[in-house]
């Protein structure tokens, strides 16, 4: 099972909505329950987050699944030459795929990353949590990439999940449910 990841934690900086809907544990929980599910029979691939890539080291480690089973993307651009730097738990994972920055400009560094990442491998599935205006840049991306994979917005996460979910046709349970092992179990199963 190919999964692909697109979360974060929004900033209270950047869009407000995003800050405002997200819900913090429910995040926590669904990234948990993901791994659990996932690394076990599959492989989880992601652009790293310094948010979400030391909660996916912890969640491995406490539960000792394996990190090689993590494929995590960087764009160069965080390179530890400007303010933002690569997560130092970058590390902790065996497989880290650094994607040359082209330009000078952030919006095509990312968006030559995120290319490489959806177009990397046949996705079974995009799982999104949380989130903010990149989750919807990957969504379009996935579509256009991916056309055959299922998306699952985990919209009880809030934040761009949660807009995902309810401008698009998904399962009902998406949109109610935080019991999110069975969520992953039942819809994840079945690609």
């Amino acid at each position: 099972m190919e999964v692909f990841l697109s979360a974060s934690i929004p900033l209270p900086s950047r869009d407000r909505v995003y800050y405002e809907t997200v819900d913090l544990l429910a995040l926590r929980e669904a990234l948990k329950a993901l791994a659990e599910h996932v690394l076990p029979v599959g492989r989880i691939t992601y652009g790293g987050h310094p948010a979400i890539t030391p909660l996916l080291a912890l969640f491995a480690k406490q539960a000792d699944l394996d990190r090689s089973k993590f494929t995590l993307f960087q764009s160069a651009m965080f390179d530890g030459k400007r303010k933002e730097a690569m997560p130092a738990d970058n590390v902790l994972f065996a497989d880290v795929r650094i994607v040359p920055a082209p330009s000078e400009n952030d919006k095509e560094n990312l968006k030559a990353m995120r290319v490489a990442m959806l177009s990397s491998q046949n996705f079974d599935a995009a799982v999104f949590i949380g989130g903010m205006d990149g989750c919807l840049e990957e969504l379009e991306l996935f579509k256009e990439l991916q056309p055959g994979a299922q998306i699952l917005p985990i919209a009880t996460t809030g934040a761009a999940a949660r807009s995902i979910f309810e401008n698009g046709d998904y399962n009902p349970s998406l949109g109610r449910s935080r019991t999110y092992p069975t969520i992953f179990r039942r819809l994840l199963s079945a690609t």
